[in-house]
């Protein structure tokens, strides 16, 4: 049965190099207190739950040892996932204490000194779908910034830049409201990247800026089964291409890289380097408008750069 649990736990089939989409309902999961078949059981039938004892929280747990938002439950890529929220006494998994990790059957959790069980059934949720929402998807944008904690504010920042950015460039007011969402979700596909690599501080190897760089892919299969956000996913999938075409995923030059996908690259890029990194300080807007200068035309699109070099003029 634990075997059968593994095998059907992924729920899209992506085909014909992900141009094709076959969504398969996600089947149902609950968390068993006590871990014993008696118990009573929490249906985990929203894309996120939040764990903890404040009265605010969508499982609340009467347990001392618990903080008032404790833990959360994500259902991301039709996976689900705990995130420890900061608590004091830690969220364990199987003995292991976890800030986030990807849960599987019968995995034992403990929060304050309550045990609950994971458990996946073969009961699909056909509501899932509609379940999710744009703030939901906000919501897993600020689990990506919570694995990093020198990109807190990131996404927003991104996107509050790359709507400047399109306004400035005379993109209609619609456009304009979707670049921003656009630059909110960009990092969302590093859910799924070990917070070991995202805090690296000596440098990745080959093997580890491959996996890296899998984060657009990843990006591409969350934001798929989301009929309302599929005008931006070209923006996300394509927001490290690089205006001479040595940028990744798909080495695109020039216009060939969809124009909202530009902004948010130059948002990104500029934001990036106004944060202290752990192996560098943050650039001063003098060196951030002499980077957009130099590599405009190679790395950066040329009217974009010269929009985002007068944005910080002013």
């Amino acid at each position: 049965m634990d075997d059968l649990m593994n095998e059907a736990e992924m729920t899209i089939t992506i085909s014909n190099g992900m141009d094709e989409v076959e969504i398969v309902e996600k089947r149902q999961a609950v968390l068993q207190f006590e871990v014993n078949a008696s118990a009573a059981t929490f249906p985990l039938d929203a894309p996120q739950i939040i764990i903890g004892r404040a009265k605010d929280v969508d499982l609340r747990i009467p347990d001392s040892y618990l903080s008032g938002k404790h833990a959360r439950i994500l259902v991301v890529h039709n996976f689900y996932h705990i995130e420890d929220l900061g608590s004091r006494n830690g969220t364990w998994v199987n003995g292991e204490r976890v800030t986030f990790m990807r849960l599987a059957h019968m995995d034992v959790i403990r929060v304050g000194q309550t045990n609950l069980c994971f458990f996946q059934n073969d009961v699909v949720d056909e509501n899932y779908i509609r379940k999710l929402n744009l703030q939901t998807i906000q919501s897993l944008a600020l689990a990506v910034e919570a694995k990093d904690p020198y990109t807190k504010g990131h996404s927003e920042r991104v996107a509050e830049v790359a709507e400047h950015l399109a306004t400035m460039m005379g993109l209609d007011k619609a456009d304009v409201e979707r670049v921003r969402i656009a630059g909110i979700v960009h990092d969302i596909g590093k859910i799924g990247v070990p917070e070991t690599l995202l805090l690296n501080k000596s440098g990745l190897n080959d093997a580890e800026y491959e996996l890296i760089k899998q984060h657009v892919v990843e990006g591409k299969h969350i934001l798929l089964p989301l009929n309302f956000l599929s005008d931006i996913i070209p923006a996300v999938y394509h927001h490290h291409e690089r205006f001479d075409g040595t940028g990744y995923p798909d080495g695109l030059v020039g216009e060939e890289i969809p124009l909202w996908a530009r902004i948010i690259q130059v948002a990104d890029t500029c934001d990036a380097m106004a944060i202290s990194r752990p192996y560098r300080a943050a650039f001063s807007k003098e060196q951030v408008i002499d980077e957009f200068t130099r590599c405009a035309s190679t790395q950066f699109d040329p009217n974009i750069a010269r929009t985002m070099i007068e944005i910080l003029r002013h």
